[in-house]
């Protein structure tokens, strides 16, 4: 029988998307190291980009920004935090990251979903990515992100209904999320 996912509050999604993001690992906390620091600010100088990750908005507005502008389903925003919940564990106890590794993490997540879940080719796209981040990143750096963490993942992309299941009994209330069987749907 079919199922879909039902989020009843978009302001927990959003919190615990926030939440997820920034406990994969430990990050430098309000600057990048200065090496990182000046290849980024000459690598977005190079792309004419003005933003730079300085300039980040708290990951709270950025998560809330991309979900609002993307109009991603509820199953997409869920098989990312799936996608992250695995990233966690194959990461290394010694992994670290910048500020803007949780930023980065999360697109790559949510775009990686989005394809995984599209049937009509109506995914996210990295250009769509920039343009919903205001240009933050290049389409260069979306390609990377994705590439990278296709890889730490280890291209285990496959989310069944089970695995959705077993997220929800675990995170379920805190997401205020529910696995609605299609049946229950046709019946409203």
């Amino acid at each position: 029988m079919p199922t879909t996912v039902s989020s009843r509050s978009p302001e927990a999604l959003l919190s615990f998307t926030t939440t997820t993001a920034t406990s994969l690992l430990p990050c430098s906390s309000n600057k990048l190291n200065n090496k990182r620091k000046q290849q980024q600010q000459q690598q977005y100088k190079s792309n004419n980009t003005k933003i730079i990750v300085e300039h980040l908005p708290p990951l709270d507005e950025f998560i809330a920004t991309v979900f609002k502008r993307s109009k991603l389903s509820p199953c997409v925003c869920l098989v990312s935090l799936i996608y992250l919940s695995r990233l966690k564990t194959s990461l290394p106890s010694h992994a670290r990251g910048d500020i803007d590794t949780p930023y980065r993490l999360f697109l790559a997540a949510i775009l990686t979903a989005s394809k995984f879940l599209s049937e009509t080719g109506t995914c996210l796209t990295s250009q769509a990515v920039v343009v919903m981040t205001d240009h933050v990143y290049t389409h260069q750096d979306v390609n990377l992100m994705e590439r990278s963490f296709l890889g730490l993942i280890k291209y285990n992309l496959f989310v069944n209904v089970e695995a959705i299941r077993d997220y929800l009994d675990i995170h379920g209330k805190t997401l205020e999320m529910d696995l609605v069987e299609q049946e229950v749907l046709d019946q409203l």
